[in-house]
């Protein structure tokens, strides 16, 4: 019974909060809030489809800073400690991805890795 009363309580102040904010309030947070999504890098982990010759699709998470590439051949990897501008060099290296931003800036630099596939 507490924590229904407690609820209630803050859903009142917030309701109250709420109603107080002006205009310029709601539209900082809203600025701020796409300006956040503006800033995020990667694709969340999810695989998208790269052009290139030997990669299929790579995704990328920025908070684990996981990079995922699947070849052609099927085989996945993931690289770990990559930094977000590697990602976005990668993507934008396309149609020649792995030659001028995976082999050199992820294998040849040392970016511990495992195959997952």
């Amino acid at each position: 019974m507490r924590n229904k009363r407690l609820k209630i309580v803050f859903l009142a102040v917030w309701v109250i909060t709420a109603c107080g904010q002006s205009d310029s309030s709601a539209e900082f947070i809203s600025k701020n809030t796409s300006q956040a999504v503006e800033r995020s890098i990667g694709t969340n982990g999810t695989l998208i489809p790269i052009q290139s010759d030997n990669v299929a699709a790579a995704g990328y998470d920025e908070i684990n800073q996981t990079m995922i590439v699947q070849f052609h051949g099927g085989e996945i990897y993931e690289y770990y400690g990559v930094q977000p501008e590697v990602w976005l060099d990668f993507v934008q290296a396309q149609p020649h991805p792995w030659s001028q931003v995976g082999k050199p800036k992820l294998v040849d630099a040392g970016i511990h890795y495992q195959r997952i596939s």
